[in-house]
């Protein structure tokens, strides 16, 4: 086990009107009437996951995985591991019986009505694959992606050439530091200049240390020092003066269950200094061989994010290819599951295509990427 860091405590950043205005325009967009009900694509399935059981704990620490080749894998590791969780935000409640859609499938049909939110993923790279080559392949795969979810092991690299410079859309971005030398100032300089390097012609997501409940849990820091140095870093991004970056906190949906024995407030820095609400939520149900309803796995992390006045996004989310499922049934669970997320009009929503230890969330059978497609090239 790492030990805590020292316990730093400087004073917090304060947010600059710039950022006070910009909150206040974001919020007036997401706060925009939005259409009732969901998109309803036959009748409600569920799944159970480790979290959906009372009578299972939550593992231990997130799932990693592999490292990639390709553009801009970070530096400054710090020992602190870089792949995101793929199993970190599962769950909710479970209700007992597949439905026909999520047995049967929907084939290639298109997506009943607009898009209302920005569909991308993760990238999953094949071996010896650069990071713009395995970008174009999820874009012919998928129609194109409209946002990219990209993932550092710790600071970031120079933007210029980096992946989310490949990526040249929406990107949500995330990159980790050990809070205690983010408190000592150890970054200061490095972050402020790649904060001042992002381009001004679209929105940058950027998370400090996305998912720090498990690295909490483990005693590498406290949720004070968490809080403590998220501040400084946004207080860094508010120099560069650029109103594309946008402020993300992102945790799992799992710290919202009361199962968890977490709170959400330990790990919230507070309104004035985050923008944008950021989740991961997931749906395997390898465990107990069912797909759990939308409603079930999000509405917590939706009900939370509005009671707090935040747009939010899904930074990853997915499922497992429960056993004798040959892909139709997930297909059915991802049309359910993009309808439903539509009609509650996220910023975006990114797939996690990736194969971690905790199971494989791939789409690599036809009736799945097909699901996710038919999201993704739909018209806005």
């Amino acid at each position: 086990m790492t030990p805590p860091l020292p316990d730093q405590t400087p004073q917090p950043e304060q947010p600059t009107g710039r950022r006070r205005s910009r909150r206040r325009a974001l919020s007036r967009w997401w706060l925009a009437p939005v259409a009732a009900g969901a998109v309803v694509l036959g009748t409600t399935v569920a799944v159970a996951t480790s979290r959906d059981d009372p009578a299972t704990a939550p593992p231990g620490a997130t799932a990693t995985g592999g490292t990639s080749s390709g553009a801009g894998d970070g530096g400054a590791r710090s020992g602190l591991g870089g792949q995101p969780g793929g199993v970190a935000g599962l769950g909710s409640v479970p209700t007992p019986t597949p439905s026909p859609s999520a047995r049967n499938g929907a084939g290639d049909a298109a997506f009943p009505t607009n898009r209302r939110t920005l569909p991308g993923a993760s990238i999953h790279l094949l071996s010896g694959e650069s990071f713009a080559a395995g970008l174009a392949r999820s874009d012919r795969t998928y129609g194109p992606l409209r946002m990219v979810r990209v993932f550092y092991p710790g600071l970031p690299p120079s933007w210029s050439g980096s992946r989310a410079d490949v990526v040249n859309r929406t990107v949500v971005v995330s990159f980790k530091a050990p809070p205690g030398e983010v408190l000592a100032g150890r970054h200061d300089s490095r972050l402020a200049s790649w904060f001042a390097s992002v381009p001004r012609d679209h929105d940058v997501y950027w998370s400090y240390f996305h998912e720090p409940e498990n690295d909490v849990e483990s005693g590498s820091y406290t949720t004070s020092q968490f809080r403590s140095a998220w501040r400084r870093v946004a207080g860094l991004a508010d120099r560069a003066g650029n109103s594309r970056l946008k402020a993300t906190l992102i945790l799992m949906c799992w710290t919202l269950n009361p199962q968890s024995n977490r709170r959400f407030e330990d790990y919230y820095p507070g309104g004035d200094v985050v923008d944008v609400l950021g989740w991961d939520c997931y749906n395997s149900g390898g465990k107990y061989g069912r797909y759990t309803a939308p409603d079930k796995v999000f509405g917590p992390m939706i009900s939370k994010s509005r009671a707090l006045g935040k747009p939010w996004g899904l930074a990853e989310t997915g499922s497992v290819r429960i056993p004798g499922d040959s892909g139709a049934g997930r297909a059915a669970w991802i049309r359910e599951m993009s309808a439903y997320l539509n009609a509650q009009r996220p910023l975006w929503v990114a797939y996690y295509d990736y194969e971690v230890s905790g199971g494989d969330f791939r789409l690599t059978d036809t009736a799945s990427q097909q699901a996710w497609r038919s999201w993704c090239a739909a018209p806005a």
